[in-house]
């Protein structure tokens, strides 16, 4: 039996496939990491951070816009485009040499052009490369729409929302999903006037309905106009200033830019997937077990083009997670019991768990422990007082099961909650851990007193 080290072949270079790589060398496999655009994917290039980036500096401005409420004096606030975008991509430029240099000493060997499976082996610009494993992390890209022309320049998708040169006037976003409303939050507080139109019954379908109404009204609060169980029936008019657009109730809206987010499609076509006989979804998925593994023993998938929730962290370990269990290193199913999902809207929106819809749906006998930011002093010294902590527990065995916190520093606070879940603690228990005071993280342990009875302030 040989002692050569496993070669390791990842195919895709997003924050699933430079962890899979990494990973890979950590365990003494040969690791090879093929792709085909820049290294950090579609998070770190057009995703995640420069959207985050772009956010902070609209988050910026809409506190010196209340700077008067602050007992602050300035002239009228304005923005640069270009040093915006200019900074944006500064910053995504300083990340991903952070990862190029991160797989250079990893160890990783770094293949760049587009890779195709070919029997054993990933050819990369005719050049084949055996493997004893393939992980393929190969991501999604935006979804078009059919019957709009997604090559019009009036026509945007995420990624072209990221090389504008100038904020439009007015934007029509097509889907009221994380990407849309996101979008809606950054460009808002830029003056551009937002059109929402959702197909479903309500915006950010994957949080608990009280949330997603809540948020609606301070996102109409700042000026974002949305529409509801509607969808666009026709653009009538491709203009040079933009799109007149019909929706299925006879609304008209006319914008200088179209922005299409109805969701992502996987990269899992024409590169040799379904010949290997790894199986595909209608939708284009990659089928794994839980250790990640396909039909065919030798392929692993992680990150987006498996499916599930489209999350940086959640690829990133499933991608460590399947390196492991295909060189049987600490070999065990992946566990999706607690990922945070977090929104980078205005209030920022995060979960964990159950919500309290889904706890319900699941039978559970539910008991909420609840605290507004309205009366948190850290909240209010802020400016921030929109928004509340959700706790969700079993009214049976007091077990934590989920959380949804909406407000400032939502995405920060909603990690304890997981651990707290990980670790199997009650609400209760979590009421008694002491927070420091003042704080806007005060509100979780506010909301677990609330839940049983013993906050000192809340009923």
């Amino acid at each position: 039996m040989s002692d050569a080290p496993a070669r390791v072949v990842v195919l895709g270079g997003g924050p699933a496939g430079d962890v899979a790589a990494l990973r890979a060398a950590q365990l003494g496999a040969d690791s090879y990491l093929v792709e085909r655009a820049e290294l950090g994917g579609t998070c770190l290039n057009w995703g995640c951070i420069p959207t985050k980036s772009l956010l902070a500096t609209a988050d910026l401005l809409r506190k010196i816009q209340r700077a008067d409420e602050f007992g602050l004096v300035v002239g009228e606030a304005g923005f640069d485009f270009h040093k915006m975008m200019q900074r944006k991509d500064d910053i995504v430029l300083k990340l991903r040499q952070s990862v190029e240099g991160a797989v250079k000493r990893g160890g990783v060997t770094m293949l760049r052009g587009q890779g195709t499976v070919d029997g054993d082996a990933v050819a990369v610009d005719g050049e084949r490369y055996p493997f004893d494993v393939l992980v393929v992390c190969v991501g999604t890209e935006p979804s078009g729409l059919p019957g709009i022309d997604m090559d019009h320049p009036a026509v945007l998708t995420s990624n072209d929302v990221l090389v504008l040169t100038k904020v439009p006037k007015s934007m029509l976003v097509v889907g009221g999903g994380v990407i849309g409303c996101e979008f809606a939050s950054l460009f808002a507080p830029l003056g551009t006037e937002i059109t929402v139109v959702e197909i479903l019954p309500r915006l950010l379908v994957g949080i608990d309905e009280r949330t997603a109404k809540q948020f609606q009204r301070l996102l109409e609060k700042d000026g974002v106009t949305v529409h509801l169980g509607r969808q666009v029936e026709e653009v009538e008019k491709y203009l040079k200033s933009g799109v007149v657009a019909r929706l299925d109730d006879g609304t008209t809206v006319r914008a200088e830019k179209l922005l299409v987010s109805v969701g992502r499609a996987p990269q899992t076509s024409d590169i040799g997937l379904e010949e290997a006989g790894v199986a595909i979804t209608e939708r284009g998925h990659m089928v794994v077990d839980d250790h990640l593994r396909s039909a065919n023993p030798k392929i692993y998938g992680a990150g987006d083009c498996i499916g599930g929730l489209q999350l940086a962290h959640l690829a990133s370990a499933e991608a460590a997670r399947a390196v492991e269990n295909a060189l049987g290193h600490d070999v065990r199913p992946i566990d999706r019991t607690v990922v945070p999902s977090t929104i980078y809207t205005h209030p920022e929106i995060a979960t964990v768990g159950l919500n309290a819809d889904d706890a319900k749906e699941a039978g559970h006998p539910v008991k909420l422990g609840q605290a507004r930011f309205g009366v948190s002093g850290k909240a209010l010294g802020e400016g921030e007082p929109e928004g509340y902590a959700q706790l969700v527990s079993d009214a049976d065995t007091g077990l934590l099961l989920g959380a949804t916190i909406m407000g400032a520093h939502a995405v920060e606070m909603i990690h304890e909650i997981g651990v707290a879940i990980s670790e199997g603690l009650t609400i209760a228990e979590l009421g008694d851990i002491i927070h420091a005071h003042p704080t806007v993280s005060e509100m979780v342990m506010d909301a677990a007193q609330q839940a049983v009875g013993v906050a000192p302030y809340l009923s």
